[in-house]
């Protein structure tokens, strides 16, 4: 039996980053262990624009290597669960770090077709 495409289309991903106001973020430090943290995120085409301050170390470490994950889900129960990661290049703005989006997935656990007599 396959499985379900729980997968989000690209509107789905773009609704979503419009409406998220907190993501993880995470990168690796200069020794190779991973680092993350909370910060408030706003999405504009193709770019996310997160405020962290040029010298946290996530922000520092991330714009070093050129690799940040951005992570935020959202849910009412554990049916709804919905959730995007995005991979990009961040670049310092101002006082705030711009990723430009390299890639991005979300799924939908709402897509999930479930017995309801269970």
């Amino acid at each position: 039996m396959p499985k379900p495409d729980i997968r989000m289309d690209a509107k789905e991903i773009d609704d979503f980053l419009s409406r998220c106001e907190i993501m993880a973020v995470g990168t690796v430090d200069a020794d190779g262990w991973p680092t993350a943290t909370l910060t408030h995120s706003e999405f504009h085409t193709r770019t996310l624009l997160l405020r962290l301050d040029p010298i946290d170390p996530v922000a520092v470490n991330a714009v070093a290597r050129q690799q940040l994950c951005c992570v935020a889900d959202e849910h009412q129960s554990y049916y709804e669960i919905r959730g995007v990661i995005v991979h990009g290049h961040p670049n310092f703005v101002d006082k705030a770090v711009r990723v430009d989006i390299e890639r991005r997935t979300g799924f939908d656990f709402g897509k999930l077709q479930r017995d309801e007599s269970v």
